[in-house]
């Protein structure tokens, strides 16, 4: 998909609230503030939620007057910190786009210009950017991607080749032409407030974490609105900060109740056919953590929930299984 010419001198630039979720990385968070406050952004919102390593109180010692804080009493999950920010951001700072990303991603210092001089058509609602590690090497979990079962041919394609990652082909990323996509993470990714406020709402929050960004993407995508990846839009994300299963082993449920809820939504009527190879994916992601064979329990729990859409389960219920497991 082409794009019209840069935006021309004297056209106002569109305007950019970047919005930020942290929980217990201060560290991390205080070198993603240094880029992004670097760069022309009208507003920046974090949210924090329900930190215990000081964060709070070294947000309240920044001046910079385009920095938003919402501190939060209770941790409501990448998914509801996003929907929190978004909210804040679409409904307060006036800004005609919002980014998202997290508190251990930031922008490459061109990012914003770079997203500004897109002149992009009422039609295209969203934007996803080209992620990176620090090393420079392509992140593969914020790779964007197609939706396989858009037609037979692609999906018994998708039966022969027994995959069930659907990103774009890395070679995309060196060319320089906006690409359609189906959905996308929320790193570097750039919606329209006014979808925000309107049709298009908020993400979901009883996800809690994992698949909140893609299944938002998709929503988009329903409504008939396009979602560009733009190679020329570089963030960085530096995973290494990621914890580990071992001391959050809680995060397995997540990871396949919300795996099977997405592949519900953008399969349709061809999910009971697509079922046998979700479920060899799972069973493969739980042999991978051999050493946590004792949370077959807690995938069980998130296979079943899945297969319900049942999204009822309370974080703390999670939790408490996952020390049970």
């Amino acid at each position: 998909m082409s794009l019209p010419p840069a935006t021309p001198v004297g056209h106002a630039l569109p305007t950019v609230a970047a919005v930020i979720v942290t929980c217990n990385r201060l560290e991390m968070l205080q070198k993603v503030l240094d880029h992004t406050l670097a760069q022309a952004f009208a507003a920046v919102v974090v949210v924090n939620n329900a930190s215990t390593d000081g964060t709070a109180a070294w947000l309240e010692t920044c001046t910079d007057p385009r920095l938003h804080c919402l501190h939060e009493t209770v941790n409501s999950g990448g998914a509801g910190g996003f929907a929190r920010g978004m909210d804040y951001a679409a409904r307060q700072t006036g800004c005609d786009w919002l980014v998202c990303f997290d508190d251990d991603s930031w922008p490459h210092p061109e990012a914003l210009s770079t997203f500004q001089a897109l002149r992009l058509p009422p039609a295209v609602g969203g934007v996803a950017a080209a992620v990176y590690f620090p090393s420079g090497a392509v992140c593969d979990m914020n790779r964007p991607g197609i939706n396989p079962f858009a037609s037979a041919g692609k999906f018994f394609s998708l039966l022969r080749q027994r995959t069930y990652s659907f990103g774009i082909d890395p070679a995309r990323y060196t060319q320089s032409t906006p690409l359609p996509v189906d959905y996308a993470s929320f790193v570097g990714f750039f919606v329209r407030a006014e979808l925000v406020r309107g049709p298009l709402g908020l993400p979901q929050t009883d996800l809690f974490i994992y698949a909140d960004d893609i299944l938002y993407a998709w929503k988009l995508r329903c409504l008939g609105l396009a979602l560009l990846f733009v190679p020329d839009i570089h963030f960085i994300h530096d995973c290494k900060t990621t914890v580990s299963f071992m001391n959050n082993r809680w995060k397995m449920y997540y990871i396949v109740r919300n795996r099977i809820l997405f592949y519900k939504k953008i399969s349709g009527r061809v999910f009971p056919l697509f079922l046998p190879l979700l479920l060899l994916s799972i069973l493969k992601l739980y042999r991978r953590n051999k050493d946590l064979a004792c949370i077959r329990a807690l995938v069980l729990a998130a296979v079943r929930d899945g297969l319900r859409s049942d999204t009822s389960r309370t974080h703390a219920n999670v939790v408490a299984l996952a020390e049970k497991s």
